[in-house]
């Protein structure tokens, strides 16, 4: 009897308690935990599916991916077109100090020089002299056109054959390989370097000659990578050879031009011409300002439906348009 009424209070607790009380009351009478209801799982879900690269229209073929490019080559550039109005009727000095050089215009047009060389007479004496060609009357030029950019004259003189290549204020002459010998006033010379004004024209010109030269710089670093990466393999070399060939070949050039050191003039000279050269030889044209890589003509499109169809071409006649 003790046990069923102890049976009947417990479940009369369990009715007025919650379930949670009911099983803390089961668990402090007899030890007894009750099983935990079962966690739900959560459902499955399948990941999202890749949405479908957008369908191409039907006129437009898919086209292969481009594969990648090295480093753009620079642009190929030109200088300002040397023109012989630069030197026209000024007096211009070998290394702008010795002799004399100048070119005039005759009436019918034509280029004539008046040169005089100043030698000595011998290599080991340091007397000097002066020679005069043509005696002193000028010598025709002769147009040689511009094979590397720039006006060539040839100057013929049966002692001193020379070749003089214009540039804006100034003019490269090269004689021939050996001194020239003038066995008439026992004087030798060499009419080779750079002809050029005095210093004291260029001084007040400074500051543009040395941005001539870093422009000059530039272009003739430019257009030097463009024309070795055209050429081929067995073309390459000389060309490297050029280049390298070139800084000491201005040096050799501009070390005797008078205050060179300040002026740069001859240093930006030298540049201009060797930008020139290589612009010609990559088929820039020569143009005032410095130009790119002229681009190829498109050619021209034509619309398949404005043809004659060939019923048409066999009802025309002989000698119908």
């Amino acid at each position: 009897m003790k046990r069923i009424s102890l049976a009947i209070s417990v479940a009369a607790l369990t009715l007025a308690a919650g379930n949670a009380q009911a099983q803390n009351i089961f668990e402090l009478l007899f030890g007894i935990k009750p099983s935990r209801p079962p966690q739900e799982q959560p459902a499955y879900r399948r990941p999202p599916a890749e949405a479908p690269p957008p369908e191409m229209p039907f006129d437009e073929p898919r086209r292969p991916a481009a594969a990648p490019s090295g480093p753009a080559l620079p642009r190929v550039g030109s200088v300002k077109a040397p023109s012989e109005e630069s030197v026209l009727g000024r007096d211009l000095k070998q290394n702008g100090s010795n002799g004399s050089l100048r070119i005039e215009r005759t009436a019918r047009g034509d280029l004539r020089a008046k040169l005089t060389l100043v030698g000595r007479r011998s290599a080991q004496s340091v007397e000097t002299c002066t020679i005069p060609l043509a005696g002193g009357e000028g010598a025709p030029l002769v147009s040689q056109g511009r094979p590397e950019g720039a006006p060539r004259y040839q100057l013929q003189d049966p002692t001193c054959p020379l070749q003089l290549d214009v540039l804006d204020e100034a003019v490269i002459v090269k004689g021939p390989t050996e001194i020239c010998t003038f066995q008439s006033v026992s004087c030798q010379a060499d009419p080779s370097g750079m002809w050029g004004p005095e210093p004291a024209q260029l001084m007040p010109r400074i500051r543009d000659y040395e941005a001539m030269r870093g422009s000059a710089d530039k272009i003739v670093r430019d257009n030097y990578k463009v024309l070795a990466t055209r050429a081929r393999s067995e073309n390459a070399r000389p060309i490297i050879a050029e280049q390298a060939a070139f800084s000491s070949d201005r040096e050799m050039m501009c070390r005797s031009y008078a205050r060179e050191g300040t002026t740069s003039f001859c240093n930006a000279k030298f540049t201009e011409a060797r930008a020139l050269s290589l612009a010609t030889r990559l088929g820039v044209g020569i143009s005032t300002t410095a130009s790119a890589e002229p681009r190829p003509r498109r050619r021209q499109q034509v619309d398949p439906y404005s043809l004659p169809s060939s019923d048409e071409l066999m009802q025309r006649q002989p000698g119908d348009d």
